[in-house]
């Protein structure tokens, strides 16, 4: 099998400013150096409309695997945690929960363990799979989202020109998140499925247009 390589931990920036905490990867290239790797099957699917039918993949669903950190799920559940405060926490917990996951992301990459962060896309059959994944917890981060568009009244001309239009709403991403601790054994593949019954998160990414600009 193919040996992954892993450089030495080097020191944070970008991903440590927004507050995503530096990996432990050492436990991973030892896993590596002594070649114990394994793998990750994930179907991601919702289920049956009818009974006796099939279920339907979710093609598409982005999913990452990252070095499980106790510290990194603490932060993503407070976040989630303070989503039910209030319809503002709400609105805004989709996009900052990316936004810490992506700069999770980034502190694994600047830690010089680059091979230790495995994406990729659901395809059409519903599936996704992982190899020479160095053995060690690891933990599964998939999103799904789907386009809303919104029809909206356009400002006139003279409303542009007399008042200090906020951004127009144009759509939002309807995203569902999914956790999954997942433990990689040497020589074994582990299966996973998300399901639209087990979704860790729901909420809305919005996007919005200035109306000082728009025609």
């Amino acid at each position: 099998m193919r040996r992954v390589a892993l450089l030495a931990i080097l020191p944070l920036s970008a991903a440590q400013a927004l507050g995503a905490a530096a990996p432990t990867v050492e436990s991973y290239r030892l896993a590596a150096n002594r070649h114990e790797v394994g793998g990750v099957d994930v179907r991601a699917f919702t289920g049956r409309r009818a009974v006796g039918g099939p279920d339907l993949p979710l093609p598409g669903a982005a999913i990452v695997l990252v070095p499980f950190s106790d510290s990194f799920v603490t932060e993503l559940e407070r976040i989630k945690g303070q989503s039910r405060e209030s319809l503002r926490t709400y609105r805004a917990a989709a996009l900052e929960l990316r936004r810490r996951e992506e700069a999770y992301e980034r502190a694994v990459w600047e830690a010089g363990a680059a091979d230790l962060v495995l994406s990729g896309l659901v395809g059409p059959d519903g599936r996704a799979s992982f190899g020479e994944m160095a053995a060690g917890p690891w933990l599964l981060w998939a999103r799904h989202q789907v386009w809303n568009p919104v029809a909206a009244k356009r400002p006139k001309r003279q409303e542009k020109e007399l008042f200090a239009l906020a951004p127009r709403l144009v759509g939002f991403w309807a995203v569902r998140y999914w956790m999954i601790p997942v433990t990689v054994r040497a020589g074994a593949v582990a299966a996973v499925e998300l399901t639209d019954r087990d979704v860790w998160f729901s909420g809305v990414i919005e996007e919005t247009m200035r109306q000082d600009t728009a025609p």
